[in-house]
């Protein structure tokens, strides 16, 4: 018998209608099963693709052009404005070389022994959801960090030396996305004790473990034109083309740090210089007025203009 969950329909600030199951990081799996969801996405049968754990070092934030000019004009990150949520919203940032370590391990657990060591890659064909792309649904500028450099950036200027809490925040349902939330506060604030503490270990679907998030993706593909077919005699695994595309729910994982609205994750202009690149907008994107997609000739443009006029050195385009 399924669980019971209170899910709290609402609609965000884009005017999206949101699903919200808050405290529960609910795997695909309870979804399909939970009788409170009325997702035809989630309903469907999609052939078998796998199902990676990824251990992901870097975290990133995308913005427009108006928050970039922010964000050097302030030296550093605030919430946004127009938000209801006490929150700066990161995502995790997934590299090749860790879809390359998720894809070792997969075949290691999938065939124990090492003996699937000769495997031709094959999840980067899986991988295609936004939550891998280097395309952004957010804007033209993305700002990255190592996650553990964020943290400590964080307990140190806020957390008035408290501990740093790390916490399951909640499970939100679009209509082909899940998003897994996860909470970051000072541990002196008592508001979100209602909240578990995120796991220290990797087998829930999201965990954190000396500087790493792990997350164990459960859909990668939004769209599906594969299939995985294993081969448990000769230990390897092969990619077949389906027939037709199947379109799929796709999950990806947020982390939240809470943030008053007077308060500024102080960055020095130096690092934040470093740690910005510039990235292509998706067709279909959720920019907020007045900002709109720029093309990489353009947002290059403007980031020398604004590192130019913080005498930041030579920029680097991409």
């Amino acid at each position: 018998m399924a669980a019971h969950r209170d899910w709290i329909p609402y609609r965000n600030s884009r005017g999206y209608e949101v699903m919200c199951c808050e405290g529960e990081h609910v795997s695909v799996a309870k979804l399909k099963a939970d009788p409170g969801l009325d997702n035809s996405y989630l309903r469907r049968t999609i052939p078998p693709y796998p199902d990676p754990v990824f251990h992901i070092s870097e975290v990133c934030h995308v913005t427009g052009e108006s928050g970039l000019n922010g964000i050097f004009r302030v030296g550093g990150f605030q919430k946004y404005y127009q938000l209801d949520d006490n929150f700066l919203w990161w995502s995790v940032s997934v590299t090749k070389d860790d879809i390359a370590d998720a894809e070792k391990n997969f075949l290691e657990k999938l065939f124990p022994g090492g003996q699937g060591h000769n495997q031709q890659p094959f999840l980067e064909k899986f991988t295609t959801s936004p939550a891998f792309q280097s395309k952004s649904r957010y804007g033209n500028f993305r700002f990255t960090f190592p996650l553990k450099t964020l943290l400590c950036m964080y307990k140190r200027q806020f957390c008035h030396n408290s501990s740093l809490v790390l916490r399951v925040l909640d499970t939100e349902i679009y209509k082909t996305e899940i998003m897994y939330s996860v909470l970051v506060h000072p541990g002196y604030l008592n508001c979100y004790s209602q909240y578990p503490r995120l796991p220290c270990h990797d087998d829930k679907v999201c965990g954190y473990f000396q500087g790493d998030m792990s997350w164990r993706c459960q859909a990668p593909s939004e769209s599906h034109r594969q299939t995985l077919e294993v081969d448990r005699e000769g230990c390897t695994v092969h990619v077949s083309s389906l027939e037709s595309e199947v379109y799929n729910v796709w999950d990806h994982v947020a982390v939240a740090f809470h943030m008053e609205p007077d308060w500024i994750l102080d960055v020095d202009r130096d690092q934040l210089y470093r740690s910005v690149s510039v990235c292509e907008v998706t067709e279909w994107n959720l920019l907020r007025e007045p900002d709109r997609a720029l093309s990489k000739r353009k947002a290059s443009k403007i980031l020398q203009d604004i590192t130019s006029e913080h005498d930041l050195g030579h920029l680097h385009y991409y």
